[in-house]
């Protein structure tokens, strides 16, 4: 305990130290350090499943982006961002708190400061690493993000970082404590290997994934230990005419069997894509989820990543996405996804509008129905309008 309050205290100082740091040079046109991020306010309406009971939400963000160039091939990076967030339900959900604080690294680096009535303020630090390249080599160790997904919705070769498609506000997406280390051999070829230790050994995981280019296409082959399983898994991306074709799947076995629980399952997902004339940009995507329903995996939250071996909310799922520039400043998109085995649906249209330099604006709305006894049948609908200006 004391010496995981040390570790949090070192990491969080080396965090604030970059950021100091880069907020002093940053702005030097020979300066090594650099300093982004964004703030964003997000007001927010909910109604329940009926379309009633409408009540007030509110999120704050400040993200921060530091980084700096170190000789011979070094890079340190640390990443993080400030949530406050406000909600009356948060009175009526027991341990929100926990929940908030749930941190699946090594290293615990994601706190709540407040926790006042319908009032959270939660901070989380989710890139802090240490990077080198040297050659055809590259070897990062820290938190980090290790995304070996194919697919734009879901990615069941994605071992390390799963997110949740539903956690529209989070476009920078987890990270993972590991060691990963990326040879690469010629156009489009590496080898990785990567490493990322739980505090329960049989949470860790570990695995090696080739990937190279073959006649257009994009292919890829990993191997690994999951959480206490062993997992293969193969991926491509490539194109039929005009259209892009991807797809991922992994197999998942238990090293150690469990009385009542399918040993093995396999998560499969493939889609195309294609982009029209007029700049409108279409995926339909589907999905396989072998291993939905094997155990409770103890989620609360919809907007919560799932486990790559149980990627979903459901066995099957259908996903339609348009994206379409309206103009140079404005933009539009739809999101639709069927559940059919838990009679589930979930629709997401979008709208945004570049106001001015550094200063965006997004209007997106959430509805989820159907999916009795699911996360789904409780999520109802949301219409959040969101104002962000980047530096």
């Amino acid at each position: 305990m004391i010496a995981g309050m040390h570790l949090k205290l070192i990491l969080g100082t080396a965090f604030a130290l970059l950021v100091l740091q880069s907020e002093a040079l940053g702005g030097r046109q020979d300066s090594p350090l650099v300093l982004r991020g964004y703030v964003k306010g997000m007001p927010a309406i909910r109604f329940d499943r009926d379309f009633r009971d409408a009540s007030f939400l509110a999120f704050m963000t400040n993200r921060l982006n530091a980084g700096i160039d170190l000789p011979w091939g070094l890079h340190i990076a640390a990443e993080g961002r400030n949530r406050l967030f406000y909600n009356e339900q948060f009175r009526d959900i027991p341990g929100i708190k926990e929940i908030l604080e749930q941190d699946p690294g090594f290293a615990r680096l994601s706190w709540v400061w407040m926790d006042q009535g319908g009032w959270i303020g939660h901070s989380d630090i989710d890139r802090l690493y240490l990077d080198w390249r040297g050659g055809s080599w590259q070897v990062r160790a820290g938190r980090q993000r290790i995304n070996w997904g194919v697919n734009l919705v879901s990615n069941p070769n994605d071992l390390f970082n799963n997110y949740s498609f539903f956690d529209f506000d989070y476009e920078e997406r987890p990270g993972t404590d590991a060691l990963r280390v990326q040879y690469h051999s010629g156009f489009a070829s590496r080898v990785e290997l990567a490493y990322s230790p739980s505090k329960q050994a049989r949470e860790s995981t570990a695995a090696m994934l080739w990937a190279t280019n073959h006649k257009g296409y994009d292919l890829q082959v990993l191997a690994g230990y999951y959480r206490h399983r062993s997992a293969l898994g193969l991926g491509w991306a490539g194109s039929i005419g005009m259209a892009g074709f991807k797809g991922e799947a992994t197999w998942f076995y238990d090293l150690e069997g469990e009385t009542g629980v399918a040993r093995g399952n396999v998560v499969a997902a493939t889609g195309l894509d294609y982009m029209f004339p007029a700049g409108t940009f279409v995926v339909a995507e589907f999905l396989y989820n072998g291993g939905y329903g094997r155990r409770d995996e103890g989620v609360f939250l919809i907007t919560q990543p799932l486990r790559a071996d149980n990627i979903m909310f459901s066995k099957f799922a259908a996903t339609l996405s348009v994206q379409h520039p309206f103009s140079s400043l404005l933009g539009g998109g739809l999101a639709l996804m069927g559940l059919p085995d838990i009679g589930a649906g979930f629709i997401m249209p979008s709208l945004s509008w570049s106001v001015m330099t550094n200063l965006d604006m997004e209007i997106v709305g959430q509805v989820f129905a159907g999916g009795k006894g699911s996360l789904f049948e409780e999520a109802g609908s949301s219409c959040f309008v969101s104002l962000q200006y980047s530096f």
